[in-house]
């Protein structure tokens, strides 16, 4: 059974403002299956994202 997990994690942008598509293509290649995310926080072009995921 599938359990949902939040956590932050840490991207690095392109650019700035990043846009959704960016943000979610970069957690296709971290294979999350993410239900929700937010980003907290942002230091040059790094991204700190509060997300929620599906984990079996």
């Amino acid at each position: 059974m599938k359990e949902v997990v939040s956590k932050t994690i840490k991207i690095k942008a392109e650019k700035l403002p990043p846009s959704v598509e960016f943000v979610e293509n970069e957690f296709k290649k971290l294979n999350l299956d993410v239900i929700r995310w937010a980003i907290v926080e942002v230091n040059d072009l790094e991204l700190s994202i509060s997300c929620s995921y599906l984990e079996d």
